[in-house]
């Protein structure tokens, strides 16, 4: 028999193996480095390659990207920064316009500064208005020569009185008086001033043909006019004057006496008409403040307007219608709203002050008129209590004398 070689199964060889290896003091391993490989130098390489280029390119464009994001930040941080300072300097350039029309306002002279000083004269006027007056009384400023004479003479007989007045109406003839005695010596033709002397208007707009325009500031004619009508109406006269040897006597002195106290009375209703005249008269203080105020060309406008022609002739004005221009160019002068409008702040607060201060010297001149009126109204209580009690006073006093009681 052939020998049979025993073959064992895989499986045991395996678990042989594996024992043998347990049971082995150690088991020498050498390192093994792979060279080269086909698939990484093939594939993978080629790939990674194409994927380092692709984030590169990424990579840049990232990069400017980022570059042109901060660059447009910059350029909006810059535009913001830029339109903030723009803004800063227009508020600063508008408060400071603001403070500086709040200067102008507050301290700029306003072109109608020169108007403002015709109230520094306002007293030198009136002061000049009351000498005037007294200087009129007496004749003084009086051109014509028969009407100067009578305000100047002594008192004389009422018939002696009629004469002088014929005599002074011989220049103020009316045109119906031509008609009926024109040509004689108490008419020699018609007057540029008819009825100057027997019209009241000549005291208060100026004597002269009727219709003409008030006038409040008088020519000389117009002033002898006025004085005309003074004496017509308020000088009369009751008595004459007496002479160095009757006045010696007792009837003499009680003569006196008497015409004393009517020349009292007499004053006394010769001062308003006195003072209306003296305050028509041009007067030189006006002059100055009118070229001032006349700058202005609101003032101007209603200077032009208004103005009498002696006060356009010779740049002054009476008081009457000084006090009228400063009232009048203020309330009844469209020109004057216009400066107005452009007021504001201290300017304003200003020329209400002035309107005020002006009130009040109105107010005082009115307050004075009224002294005067008072005056001559106590003066009529006395002549109405003359009239009534002189009578039953002389009676009981001829009683008294006579040595008779009353029953």
């Amino acid at each position: 028999m052939q020998p049979s070689t025993h073959r064992r199964p895989a499986g045991r060889r395996l678990l042989a193996a594996c024992v043998l290896a347990a049971l082995s003091p150690g088991a020498l391993a050498y390192p093994v480095e792979v060279m080269t490989s086909v698939p990484v130098t093939t594939v993978i390489q080629p790939a990674l390659g194409t994927m380092q280029a692709t984030l590169g390119e990424i990579l840049s464009a990232e990069t400017e990207t980022g570059t042109a994001v901060v660059q447009n930040a910059d350029k909006v941080t810059t535009a913001v920064t830029e339109a903030a300072r723009t803004q800063r300097e227009a508020e600063n350039f508008n408060r400071q316009a603001d403070r500086l029309e709040k200067a102008r306002a507050a301290y700029t002279v306003p072109d109608s500064i020169c108007s403002e000083s015709a109230s520094g004269t306002a007293a030198q006027v009136s002061q000049a208005t009351r000498a005037a007056a007294s200087k009129l009384a007496g004749g003084s400023g009086v051109s014509n020569a028969v009407v100067r004479e009578t305000l100047a003479s002594l008192p004389t007989t009422p018939r002696q009185g009629g004469y002088r007045s014929a005599l002074i109406h011989a220049a103020y003839c009316t045109a119906d008086e031509a008609k009926l005695y024109g040509g004689t010596g108490l008419c020699p033709s018609v007057s540029q001033l008819p009825g100057g002397d027997t019209e009241a208007r000549s005291l208060y707009d100026g004597a002269g043909p009727a219709g003409k325009d008030p006038e409040l500031t008088f020519t000389q004619a117009q002033t002898d006019a006025a004085m005309a009508y003074v004496n017509n109406s308020a000088k009369l006269d009751a008595g004459r004057t007496p002479g160095k040897g009757e006045i010696q006597t007792a009837t003499g002195q009680e003569y006196q006496g008497l015409l004393t106290q009517y020349k009292a009375m007499q004053s006394a209703a010769m001062q308003p008409q006195l003072d209306m005249v003296a305050a028509s008269q041009p007067q030189d203080a006006t002059q100055a403040a009118l070229t001032e105020a006349r700058q202005a060309p609101s003032a101007e406008s209603y200077f032009q307007q208004t103005a009498s022609a002696q006060a356009k002739q010779t740049g002054t004005m009476s008081e009457r219608e000084f006090e009228a221009f400063e009232v009048g160019r203020r309330y009844a002068n469209t020109a004057w709203v216009t400066d107005l409008q452009g007021m504001d702040g201290d300017n304003l607060l200003r020329e209400m002050a002035r309107q005020q201060s002006l009130a009040n010297w109105l107010a005082l001149g009115i307050k004075n008129e009224l002294r005067q009126a008072n005056i001559i109204s106590g003066q009529q209580l006395a002549l109405a209590a003359k009239n009534e009690y002189a009578p039953q006073l002389q009676a009981l006093s001829s009683q008294m004398s006579a040595g008779v009681s009353a029953q």
